[in-house]
């Protein structure tokens, strides 16, 4: 053999392994790894309680419609309708089918309306549906609630009242089909096992295990699937934010919010920061009934004593000095970024900002209004107050964290606080009736859509989304009000008195507004953010390794 023949042997032999290792690169999966807290013990829609869960059901199940980057797009409807009240919408669905082969019907989305006011505590925020409220409270039968299948292809949703929000409502995991067959099956273990839930949106559920990861691959069959470009999705359960932060810096997971402003300062120096508007809310939840104990309800319901603790909270010291920036002090509910009506923004609505509750702590304002609680109860010292129970479902010694500045709150103003640390459904069986298990809890809202509403609609009478609810006729028959006008302008006018009244005299302490940022591995292409919703959307995100 010539030498030349050699050489050429060697070339071949050269472009033959580079053409088997481009195969091989061209064949490596795409795989993304998210972090998730803890508490993710069910995944059925119905059962849906944080923004953990939302975050694996957005891509197990597909709903009506569904956002991305702000905009809404087609779901599992491919069309819809709507009439010229705006009380009827009328979908149209797409050939689909399930992970098990079964296909996708009107019914399905039926039955999965039906279940949600039969047993989910987030409910009310849909009563705007016909005989939604009635149903959950067993006035009517299943038949007469307003969403019907007329066929397996139609799904038609009459509401009492115009919703202007209702399209980025239903955009969400609750606007998601069902499984009645598979809920009979499993009973109480519908939702907790992969092998009880079927998938029909972009990705399917394959392996869970619990308080430690969840993996879902790429569904084959979803409509949108050449859109698609990740081939598995690797959650782990990761409750603890500094083992978040350690796992991100050393590569294994893809994305990481920084907790303080000088957190989020270093990721974005070095070009891996996205920010983002946010909304949100962090608050103080009181317990109005007292755990029963007519002695503590007769102070928890006192407005005085809301008063006196929302004027000795500092939120702008702990946003600056603990937080470093990394939020915005909050003196209402609803963030000023949300939108109200075209062209305009709660915040440049409302005229109840900074009324009601101080950016910086006021401690003879403070004190003022417990002076007057102590006078109702016949007391003369704080101390003669009893103990109250504050729960939060994250440590209370985590110094970043708002429950460790409210425990130092309650200990300055004297009170005498029990701590009850509780995680994942164990925190929300003590925050949700029946048990309202805490005097004082740690708690907040994410928007489900981008309206004021969605802040207030969860204090109704009727609702049983949060636990305590306000209870006050006069706060439910203003959003009743203001879901009935369809002037926009005079809508927003209701609601800004709706929310004055709620910020005077409710059993609920804002604290913090949110602001987004989110720190993206570099080799993470098309991860999008959104104001409302599923904040975080990886669904058409890509992985460029």
């Amino acid at each position: 053999m010539s030498k030349y023949s050699k050489l050429w042997g060697k070339i071949l032999i050269v472009l033959l392994v580079l053409l088997c290792l481009q195969a091989l690169y061209a064949a490596a999966e795409k795989v993304l790894y998210l972090p998730a807290d803890g508490g993710l013990d069910n995944l059925d829609p119905r059962v849906l309680t944080s923004t953990s869960h939302q975050l694996i059901q957005f891509a197990m199940f597909e709903p009506l419609v569904r956002t991305h980057a702000g905009d809404l797009l087609p779901g599992m409807a491919e069309s819809w309708e709507i009439s010229e009240d705006g009380t009827i919408y009328t979908f149209h669905l797409r050939d689909a089918k399930w992970s098990d082969g079964k296909p996708v019907t009107g019914g399905d989305f039926v039955h999965a309306f039906v279940r949600m006011f039969q047993i989910c505590p987030a409910s009310p925020i849909y009563d705007d549906i016909y005989n939604g409220a009635q149903l959950r409270a067993g006035e009517v039968p299943p038949e007469e609630l307003g969403v019907k299948a007329p066929d397996d292809k139609t799904v038609v949703i009459t509401l009492k009242n115009p919703a202007p929000y209702f399209m980025g409502l239903i955009a969400s995991s609750f606007g998601a089909p069902g499984r009645e067959d598979l809920a009979e099956k499993f009973g109480d273990g519908y939702g907790a096992t992969a092998e009880s839930l079927a998938s029909c949106g972009p990705f399917i559920l394959t392996e869970w295990k619990h308080e430690d990861m969840l993996v879902m691959v790429k569904n084959p069959d979803y409509w949108n699937a050449d859109k698609i470009k990740l081939d598995k999705v690797v959650i782990y359960v990761l409750p603890d934010e500094q083992a978040r932060r350690n796992m991100f810096d050393n590569g294994e997971i893809d994305y990481y919010i920084p907790r303080s402003e000088a957190e989020a300062a270093e990721y974005e120096a070095k070009g891996l920061l996205i920010r983002y508007v946010r909304g949100g809310v962090r608050d103080l939840h009181i317990n109005r009934y007292g755990q029963n104990d007519p002695v503590k309800a007769k102070i928890l319901s006192n407005p005085n004593f809301m008063k006196a603790i929302s004027y000795a909270i500092d939120r702008k010291g702990y946003i600056d000095n603990v937080l470093q920036g990394n939020g915005v002090p909050a003196t209402v509910q609803t963030p000023p970024v949300h939108a109200i009506y075209p062209g305009k923004t709660w915040g440049e609505v409302s005229t109840n900002y900074g009324k009601y509750h101080p950016e910086t702590a006021d401690l003879a304002k403070s004190k003022e209004y417990m002076d007057k609680v102590l006078q109702d109860m016949g007391y003369t010292s704080v101390d003669q107050l009893p103990e109250f129970d504050f729960l939060t479902s994250m440590d209370p010694e985590d110094p970043k964290d708002v429950a460790s500045y409210l425990l130092s709150v309650f200990s300055d103003m004297g009170l005498k606080i029990k701590v009850n640390y509780a995680t994942g459904k164990q925190f929300y069986n003590n925050l949700y009736e029946p048990a309202l298990a805490y005097d004082f809890a740690r708690a907040g809202w994410g928007p489900d859509y981008d309206d004021p509403h969605t802040y207030m609609g969860y204090w109704t009478s009727a609702s049983t989304d949060m636990g305590v609810t306000f209870d006050n006729a006069e706060f439910d028959e203003l959003l009743d009000k203001a879901n009935k006008e369809t002037d926009l302008v005079k809508r927003a006018a209701i609601l800004n008195e709706a929310e004055a009244l709620f910020s005077d005299i409710a059993p609920c302490i804002p604290i913090m507004h949110f602001k987004g940022a989110i720190a993206v591995q570099p080799w993470v292409k098309g991860l999008t953010t959104a104001i409302s919703g599923l904040t975080i959307d990886y669904i058409y995100a890509d992985v460029e390794k």
